[in-house]
């Protein structure tokens, strides 16, 4: 059913701009939103999609133009001012608290008391497992957030975004971490929601998602807005070629509908080997090797085990039995220094885990190497030094060494994760959703430098939940089931629908 237009919007931004360092990063855009609208917000990375919504959410009060709240103007000045008129954000990097239960996450900000000013634990964790269970989410409420994976967390902060009271609700990549069963919860709630008045922002570098779920879809390019437009009147490839200001064609469409043929397996001796491996209640007697020059896939929906087996491979969580071996050395289970001195290095998924946000791009690219490339004596200069050609052969934009990383889009932050091993020396590059929340342009950058790492010898073990990334950049594939491999694909031909069968 078509979105009813109303006279007067519930939300108006009217020629919104905004600067970072004389950068623009908005350009006099106008966006509107009306009651019970699910409203699409696409652009590739650094179009400004996540700079409006942070204005928005009142993240950056320091803004040209206008914005209006039932016609009346309003002024954002930080969240709390935000969610006193009603806008809640769901962020793409999760921003619960770790060391506090679900349920104290929940309610961050708006705890329940009881008649005698206490706070209400047994009502908060009741209504905090009806919320998930909403989702079909059953866990135990009392237990810390940092003891969940990726996508218990993200559920949780989507969770707390739809039941925070709010009339206007910003969700940033909601789907990017959910499998497709879990993003069919997610779409009944937002449309639950619709109908009872409350309107919904939703950003997503997943066009089918935002087709599927928007009335509307508004598109931003270079900070400006190129136009907006009912989602019925929109295809995939037409979106792809207004984000991207030119006619989409097929190089620039993820949709492997095509046969991709894997080639044979390389008679090149393997250089990294992992046998017998398991992690109880995540992956069991899991064995593959990997050549130089060679990218093995592991693929799966989310909670497969594929995702925490990229941890363990490269000594970021730790294992109960099996090994992981570099050449004939065995690796510890639970050593990310030993690992990354031995030169297997993991790019997570979670990039607020990765970097430093409120540190330099130059501080979080030398981070781990400090005193290779820097010796013993630290200066900025000679740190940013080392690190701008790097910056720019990976193709961070903009390459100012001395940048907050928190201030990158999403793609360029990845771009720094790799600068930053780039430094070091590089025999197994373990990635774990390398391009999550990223626009097709973005991906491609990333992926690039992930090929050239190969071509130069490194073996690469890429984890993913996007078939269409596999299919287009691994030359064997591992298809995972509940914690195990439950076929391998190469040498042969497959399609997407192949890999989605054996998950």
């Amino acid at each position: 059913m078509p979105v009813v237009v109303h006279e007067m919007p519930l939300l108006e931004c009217r020629e919104i701009g905004k600067q970072f360092g004389g950068v623009m990063a908005l350009e006099e855009v106008n966006f509107d939103l009306q009651p019970g609208e699910v409203h699409g917000l696409v652009g590739c990375n650094g179009a400004g999609k996540s700079t409006l919504m942070k204005i928005l959410a009142g993240a950056y009060p320091d803004h040209d133009g206008q914005i209006l709240i039932d016609g009346k103007t309003v002024r954002l000045l930080s969240p709390l001012d935000a969610r006193q008129c009603g806008v809640a954000m769901v962020y793409q990097e999760l921003s619960g608290i770790g060391a506090l239960s679900v349920a104290e996450n929940l309610f961050l900000g708006r705890q329940l008391t009881t008649t005698l000013g206490r706070i209400d634990w047994q009502t908060m964790q009741q209504q905090a497992r009806d919320y998930l269970r909403e989702m079909d989410i059953d866990i135990d409420v009392r237990r810390r957030l940092d003891r969940f994976p990726l996508v218990i967390r993200q559920m949780v902060e989507i969770a707390r975004g739809l039941h925070s009271g709010a009339r206007i609700l910003i969700l940033d990549e909601p789907t990017s971490a959910l499998s497709p069963p879990e993003t069919r919860r997610l779409f009944d709630l937002i449309r639950r929601m619709k109908r009872s008045g409350v309107a919904v922002i939703f950003i997503s570098h997943f066009l089918e998602d935002v087709l599927e779920i928007c009335d509307r879809v508004t598109i931003l390019k270079d900070g400006r807005l190129v136009e907006t437009s009912p989602s019925s009147e929109l295809t995939k490839a037409d979106v792809i070629g207004k984000m991207l200001g030119r006619t989409a064609g097929s190089e620039h469409d993820p949709e492997f509908d095509a046969v991709v043929a894997l080639p044979s397996r390389t008679s090149v001796a393997p250089v990294f080997r992992v046998n017998s491996l398991t992690r109880k209640g995540q992956f069991q007697d899991i064995n593959f090797e990997v050549s130089p020059g060679e990218c093995v896939g592991l693929y799966g929906f989310v909670g497969a085990g594929h995702q925490e087996l990229a941890h363990s491979v490269a000594g970021a969580l730790p294992t109960d039995s099996g090994s992981v071996q570099l050449d004939d050395r065995s690796l510890p289970s639970d050593d990310v220094a030993i690992a990354v001195r031995c030169g297997v290095v993991l790019v997570a998924a979670d990039r607020a885990k990765t970097l430093v946000r409120r540190s330099s791009i130059a501080r979080n690219a030398t981070l781990a190497h400090l005193r290779r490339t820097l010796g013993e004596w630290l200066s900025r200069k000679r740190e940013e030094a080392v690190v701008q050609p790097l910056l720019e052969q990976v193709g961070c934009r903009p390459a100012r060494p001395n940048l907050l990383a928190g201030n990158l889009s999403g793609g360029n932050q990845q771009k720094v994760v790799l600068a930053k091993w780039l430094l070091g020396p590089i025999r197994v590059l373990v990635l774990e959703e390398p391009t999550r929340g990223m626009d097709v342009g973005a991906k491609d950058e990333v992926m690039r430098l992930v090929a050239n790492l190969k071509k130069g010898g490194a073996a690469v073990v890429l984890a993913s939940t996007e078939p269409e990334l596999l299919l287009a950049h691994a030359d064997r594939i591992l298809v995972f089931q509940r914690g195990q491999i439950a076929h391998e694909f190469a040498g042969v031909e497959v399609r997407k629908a192949d890999l989605l069968r054996w998950a």
